[in-house]
């Protein structure tokens, strides 16, 4: 290795005039780079415009895994406290069915009338594949037949809905809100799903939120024939 210390007059020479020219090839160089990257400019803000009207289309929405692939109702996790989940959900499309009790008979006549609806009973006779969760939306104090509600499923955006057959079924939209949300797996039977409701209101107290005490929806992300890995989840609107 050539240590300044070891250098003649000649090394000086050749490595001055070797600097120069580096020098000028920089200044090249740099002057050269600059216009590439003005060349270059306008594709990445494309690019990048292309990228953001993306994300906000979307909404960054990722799926939870109980979706199982479908496009369920959107949301964001806004916080996690101790034995339950506060999300906001954006505004939602569904089909629905009043039921004037909320007895399980009524429910299952609903769940039936939809599922129907979905393989043809409607005036198009077309299938129509809509996600999980079916959701039973349970209003007024009491417990059982002195509740009343609806049972629906959602309906994502750009779905062609035919007109069904059966006139007690119509499309409903549920505006965005907070709502507070415990998951459990398993069957939900009644007695289960009521015994999760009240340990959320619980768990809400506790946690010094407020919440509506006379509105509440049971979700179920599963069909009837799959037997492992079920969620099912409790929702109660924030007030």
């Amino acid at each position: 290795m050539l240590l300044p210390s070891d250098m003649g007059p000649s090394d000086v020479i050749h490595c001055s005039a070797s600097a120069t020219r580096a020098k000028g090839n920089r200044q090249e160089d740099t002057w050269w780079t600059a216009q590439q990257r003005n060349l270059k400019k306008p594709a990445l803000i494309a690019l990048f415009t292309v990228f953001m009207v993306s994300v906000q289309e979307t909404g960054g929405w990722e799926a939870p895994w109980f979706c199982h692939g479908d496009d369920c109702p959107q949301f964001s996790v806004v916080d996690t406290y101790e034995g339950f989940e506060e999300r906001f959900y954006y505004a939602s499309h569904w089909i629905t069915v009043e039921v004037a009790i909320t007895s399980k008979e009524e429910i299952k006549k609903a769940l039936w009338k939809l599922f129907y609806y979905t393989k043809g009973a409607n005036e198009e006779k077309k299938n129509v594949i809509l996600p999980w969760p079916s959701i039973v939306s349970v209003e007024g104090e009491g417990d059982g037949d002195e509740n009343h509600g609806s049972v629906s499923w959602p309906v994502p955006v750009g779905t062609h809905l035919p007109k069904p057959n059966d006139a007690t079924i119509r499309e409903t939209d549920m505006p965005a809100a907070t709502v507070y949300v415990r998951s459990f797996g398993g069957v939900a039977t009644e007695t289960i799903g009521r015994e999760n409701l009240e340990k959320l209101k619980k768990s809400i107290e506790a946690a010094g939120k407020s919440f509506l005490p006379d509105r509440f929806v049971a979700a179920g992300y599963d069909p009837p024939l799959r037997l492992m890995n079920r969620h099912n989840e409790i929702w109660v609107f924030a007030d």
